[in-house]
C-alpha cells in the first residue's frame, strides 16, 4: 500500500513538472514574439550608423557599419560606397551607391562579399535598389575603385 501511495505521489509530481515546462514555453514563446520586433529594429538602426573611413582615388565617399568579430581573426562588416560621379556606369547599368556585406580575414588581409547591392534614383530621388548579386571575390579592386584594402585595415584595426 506505501509503495503505491509513493507511486502515486511521484505521478502527480510529474504531471505537475509538466504543466510547469508547458506554461513556461508558453512564456518564453509570448517573449520571443514581441522581442523580435524590438531586435529586428535595432539591427536596422546599427546599419544606418554609417561610419566614414575616406574616399577612392576618384572620390567616391566609403563607410563602414555594423562590425562584427567573428573567430579565427576574421570579421563581418557592412560596407558602402557613395559614387562622386552620380551615376556611375558599370556592369548592369548607372549606379549612384553599392553596399556589401563583407567577410574579411584579418590575418591575410582578404575581403569577399557575400552580398551586394547596387543603388539607383527612382523619379521621387530615392535611392532604390536595382541590382543585387551574391558573391564578388574581386571585391573593391580594379574597376570598383580599389577600396578594399582601406576598407580591411579600418575594419581588422578596430579595437578587438
Amino acid at each position: 500500500m506505501a509503495h503505491l501511495a509513493q507511486s502515486r505521489g511521484a505521478a502527480i509530481l510529474l504531471g505537475n513538472l509538466a504543466r510547469e515546462r508547458v506554461a513556461l514555453k508558453r512564456v518564453l514563446l509570448v517573449l520571443a514574439v514581441l522581442l523580435a520586433p524590438l531586435i529586428v529594429a535595432s539591427w536596422v538602426l546599427a546599419a544606418g550608423e554609417w561610419k566614414t573611413i575616406g574616399q577612392t582615388e576618384a572620390g567616391d565617399k566609403i563607410s563602414v557599419s555594423s562590425v562584427r568579430t567573428l573567430k579565427n581573426n576574421q570579421r563581418t562588416a557592412l560596407v558602402r560606397v557613395e559614387y562622386k560621379e552620380s551615376p556611375t556606369q558599370m556592369t548592369g547599368g548607372p549606379f549612384v551607391e553599392m553596399r556589401a556585406r563583407v567577410r574579411f580575414n584579418c590575418s591575410s588581409g582578404a575581403a569577399a562579399s557575400s552580398s551586394e547591392w547596387f543603388y539607383t534614383r527612382d523619379r521621387s530621388g530615392r535611392c532604390v535598389v536595382s541590382k543585387k548579386a551574391n558573391h564578388d571575390d574581386h571585391f573593391g579592386k580594379g574597376p570598383e575603385g580599389h577600396f578594399a584594402d582601406l576598407v580591411s585595415k579600418n575594419v581588422c584595426g578596430a579595437a578587438k
